[in-house]
């Protein structure tokens, strides 16, 4: 074994053991633990604690919300919608850095897995032209200091003009360190992207694929998105990955940490020692000691930046407890459904609907003519009739019977999932922020889309 390893291991258990008999007490009554975080983070607020929930545009442009100074201004975008600058404090990088030696702590000590070298691929986002993003940000110096030896690849080196310059000086990070044991992501389809680059280029590479299993033996634990619009490219990366424990992430927002992953709970738990967590059930909010197992809430955090009662619009299940704390299930977002003609379709729907479908698929709605219709973007060789296929959904084939709306049109492209990365990458998004999604639900997005599918693709026709 490593003896720096071996020393980075000892640092890691003084500093998180104490940590951890912290958060497993703070378990056993969430109530009071919660309590007592809300009358610290009040201390530093400006703001008196909101009665009804709050939302980015009740904070944006509002600077003077916390007695703590902001550091910096942290912009995260989405698939859909603007740009948002969430302000930083000391106290709120404080809270991602102890959620993440929380991580550590436990992955080392309690996962089961015998590391040897702590060789460790961290999710790195492009520096195409001027651009500069680095993901290890919410780390302190010291902590980006200790990591920085067993990270396979330095984002510092990586400033591309292109993408295809950029991922390929990871690939040949990755490529030269056969030792990889720990790979953490986003989005598994980064991975997945990565592995596709790898294959198609492995002239230009210098390498010969024969198994992703003798390219990284000592591959043991990659720790990625597992749930909703995720599940699907988690389970592929399982399949080419079948030695190797995959993770699911806990719920972590740009705003604020909401959920860790917790080996003893076997799944994601709340983070209760660092921010207000609280749950919106239709109309009424919930506290941390009121949930039910089998239902659905929508988050709401209250952090170290002033942002409070803040609705964070993601949507969890209860699928039980660990002491009195939920374990939580990550679902979807609010608004990721669309109706255009009363057929009510929804993320959720269209994953129940399409299991066990191999490849990647958008369905894209389509305003352009009198009648609507959906656009299916698809792999080359999907033989599914898609209209047919949605005529499952009982609200949609109402729709089609009731000549509301038009049959789909299918658009067949190599490489589906590359296409929409691409897209989101012309609009400035970095690899980190692209979420995985096969609906569409915001009109406007879609419409943007489409032509530039047209213009990418240039099919013939969409008739």
């Amino acid at each position: 074994m490593n003896p720096f390893f071996l020393t980075v291991k000892f640092l890691v258990m003084v500093l998180g053991s104490n940590k951890r008999k912290v958060f497993i007490e703070a378990c056993k009554d969430p109530l009071k633990t919660q309590n007592k975080l809300k009358q610290r983070i009040l201390s530093k607020s400006k703001i008196p604690y909101p009665e009804k929930t709050r939302t980015f545009s009740d904070y944006m442009g509002n600077k003077d919300l916390s007695h703590e100074k902001t550091i910096y201004y942290e912009t995260t975008s989405g698939s859909s919608g603007a740009k948002k600058e969430i302000p930083y404090t000391k106290s709120l990088l404080n809270s991602f850095q102890n959620m993440f030696l929380l991580w550590v702590h436990d992955i080392i000590f309690y996962s089961g897995i015998e590391f040897k070298s702590g060789k460790f691929f961290m999710s790195v986002s492009p520096q195409i032209g001027d651009a500069s993003n680095d993901d290890r940000k919410y780390l302190s110096l010291p902590f980006r200091l200790l990591l920085s030896p067993f990270l396979v690849s330095n984002p510092n080196t990586h400033k591309s003009q292109t993408s295809d310059e950029f991922l390929f000086k990871i690939a040949k990070d990755l490529l030269s360190n056969r030792n990889l044991e720990i790979i953490s992501i986003w989005s598994p389809t980064y991975l997945l992207g990565l592995l596709e680059f790898i294959e198609n280029h492995q002239s230009e590479l210098n390498f010969k694929f024969v198994s992703w299993k003798t390219v990284w033996p000592k591959l043991q634990l990659i720790s990625c998105w597992t749930h909703a619009q995720a599940s699907h490219s988690s389970d592929i990366l399982q399949k080419k990955f079948p030695q190797v424990k995959i993770q699911g992430k806990g719920l972590l927002l740009t705003e604020a940490p909401i959920t860790i992953p917790w080996t003893e709970a076997n799944g994601n738990i709340p983070l209760i020692t660092e921010t207000i967590i609280e749950f919106l059930d239709e109309d009424k909010i919930k506290g941390i000691d009121e949930l039910e197992i089998g239902k659905k809430y929508v988050v709401l955090s209250g952090q170290n930046n002033g942002y409070l009662r803040y609705n964070t619009e993601d949507i969890v299940k209860v699928t039980g407890f660990y002491y009195k704390v939920p374990v939580l299930e990550f679902v979807g977002r609010i608004g990721q459904q669309i109706d255009l003609a009363g057929e009510k379709l929804s993320e959720a729907l269209l994953r129940s609907l399409t299991q066990g479908h191999e490849g990647y698929f958008f369905v894209i709605p389509d305003l352009s003519e009198d009648l609507p219709r959906y656009v299916i973007l698809t792999e080359m060789h999907d033989l599914t009739d898609w209209d047919k296929k949605l005529n499952a959904i009982y609200h949609y084939k109402l729709a089609r019977n009731l000549n509301q709306l038009k049959a789909p049109v299918v658009i067949k492209t190599r490489s589906p999932y590359s296409l929409y990365v691409s897209y989101c990458q012309s609009k400035g998004m970095n690899l980190g922020d692209i979420k995985e999604k096969i609906l569409f639900s915001h009109s406007s997005d879609a419409e943007k889309f489409l032509a530039w599918i047209q213009q990418e693709l240039r099919p013939s026709s969409l008739d």
